[in-house]
């Protein structure tokens, strides 16, 4: 603010003549409110990521009071799961690139309350199978609107140390996220609310998540001027491939044999195909004006290659485990549905607390984040190993306590490292679509992996049943083993940081805070 308008203030204060507030001076409040809320802001971007993950294995344990409740099988019921997931997983891409012209903000906000929007009418919902199934899918769009644009929020709101520990986070609430859906569905299928209670507590979390976002998150650009550059084609041809690719993968949990597994992974992937000859051939020749959806500059960023790989192995490895490893519960050792839900407990507990910990080590001299993954996955395939080696009549302390407890351990190693070292070597505006492509084939990764797994289980005997989870625990194992391999081999490690200066970086914060603290006094 410059002196005259200071002196203009002062004097009218002194004749004691009401103004209206000046305009700069609201917006100064708001931005000085926003940075004091910052650990609010993470934290209403690590509710939301939690709640979005939670809603796509909600209804596990409800599948059953679902058909019942429908008067319909249950592998028709499922669908109110596969819906979720099919669009959950197909739009991250689409809606990364619509916050990249539309601005993260406001993509994120809007994904927030269509959420809270489609979750209080899917509670309502008492009499029509298909009108649930139809909301749960346009909850999975409502969700993805928020991951890619949550990590691009991340990136523009946090910088050095605390943009690491963020991104580490956020990945880490995806496992909590994923433990919590399991524990309160198995909580609430046995309330007289039902799978509609989970409803209407994603409601209200997500209404007061939009409400916050909407007031602490910084405001973000739009670029509506290029929006003519769009790559309308290539969001429209990679988002059916996905939804071809997790439909067909879904499908399979009952069976590879069947023409609506064998058609929609066929076609799928030639729909991809096609999508890299758009992106390759098409749009250089003769639409020379729209930006790629996935510029090629992309896949030249540093580990980015090889940490899709690890992701899609990691994730694959802890949906079998979860959702596999619930059921074993329930049919091989006959526990409860509550029981077999809270079992999980240590997860989500773990990782609360170890992913601060780990956070602190990022990038150490002594702890190269290409050895960490590995050293994490190598945990993984130990803690499903000691899974798979459950009996009929085990005890829970035996082999799925010490399992359980292991399993955090490597994940917060992953989490901490796989985005942030591919973030090292990418341009700040082009972290959202990086984190809408791994997400992306994260989630495609887990349809392809539960579908293989599932099919293992036919049914059967105790014993039967027990060799056939087994074989999809020790698919599991193969696939965090890969995941260690394709770190050790492929993942290139980054210098470490030289020691920033973080004391100076929050002097100059503290200066400014200040600085815009006395020019609100002297006006």
């Amino acid at each position: 603010m410059s002196p005259p308008s200071a002196v203009t203030g002062s004097s009218s204060t002194t004749t004691g003549s009401a103004s209206p507030p000046d305009v700069s001076t609201q917006l100064s409040r708001i931005e000085r409110l926003r940075a004091k809320c910052k650990p609010v802001i993470i934290l209403i971007f690590a509710g939301s990521m939690i709640l979005d993950i939670f809603s796509s294995t909600a209804l596990v344990f409800a599948q059953s009071s679902i058909a019942e409740h429908f008067a319909v099988s249950q592998a028709v019921a499922s669908w109110t799961l596969s819906a979720y997931s099919l669009t959950f997983g197909s739009f991250l891409l689409l809606v990364g690139r619509a916050g990249d012209i539309f601005g993260h903000k406001q993509i994120y906000t809007a994904g927030l309350a269509f959420f809270s929007l489609f979750s209080a009418l899917s509670a309502g919902i008492t009499s029509s199978l298909i009108a649930l199934i139809v909301l749960r899918a346009f909850l999975g769009i409502s969700a993805a609107a928020t991951i890619p644009t949550a990590y691009a929020l991340v990136a523009t709101t946090f910088q050095g140390k605390a943009l690491e520990m963020a991104v580490a986070g956020l990945g880490a609430c995806q496992c909590i996220g994923l433990i919590i859906g399991v524990i309160l569905s198995g909580v609430f299928t046995e309330t007289s609310l039902g799978y509609r209670g989970l409803f209407w507590l994603s409601f209200g979390l997500g209404v007061i998540l939009s409400l916050l976002a909407f007031l602490l998150i910084p405001p973000t650009p739009s670029r509506l001027k290029d929006m003519r550059s769009l790559d309308y084609g290539g969001a429209v041809i990679v988002t059916v491939g996905a939804l071809l690719l997790v439909l067909g993968f879904t499908e399979a949990q009952a069976g590879w044999d069947r023409a609506v597994v064998i058609a929609p992974i066929v076609v799928g992937g030639i729909v991809f195909i096609l999508f890299s000859l758009y992106e390759e051939v098409v749009l250089p020749r003769w639409m020379k004006d729209v930006e790629p959806l996935v510029p090629r500059r992309v896949w030249r960023y540093k580990n980015l290659v090889p940490i899709l790989g690890t992701t899609c192995c990691y994730y694959g490895t802890f949906f079998i485990l979860i959702l596999n490893g619930s059921r074993f519960y329930i049919d091989v050792q006959h526990r409860s549905i509550i029981i077999s839900a809270v079992q999980f407990t240590p997860v989500a507990i773990g990782a609360f607390i170890l992913m601060p910990i780990a956070g602190n080590f990022y990038n150490h001299r002594f702890m190269p984040p290409k050895w960490v993954i590995a050293l994490g996955q190598g945990l993984c395939v130990a803690s499903v190993a000691l899974f798979s080696q459950n009996q009929v009549d085990s005890s829970y302390w035996h082999w799925s306590f010490p399992s359980l407890v292991l399993y955090p351990i490597g994940s917060c190693f992953f989490f901490v490292n796989f985005l942030n070292i591919v973030y090292a070597s990418a341009p700040q505006e082009e972290q959202g679509l990086i984190s809408g492509i791994v997400q992306m084939a994260g989630q495609i990764s887990t349809a392809l992996a539960f579908g293989i797994g599932s099919s293992f289980v036919t049914g059967g005997t105790r014993e039967q049943l027990l060799e056939q989870y087994r074989r999809s625990f020790y698919l599991a194992v193969a696939l965090a083993g890969l995941a260690v391999v394709t770190a050790v081999v492929f993942v290139r490690s980054i210098p470490p940081k030289p020691k920033k200066n973080e004391d100076e970086e929050k002097g100059t914060a503290e200066t400014q805070l200040e600085k815009s603290s006395a020019e609100e006094t002297v006006k």
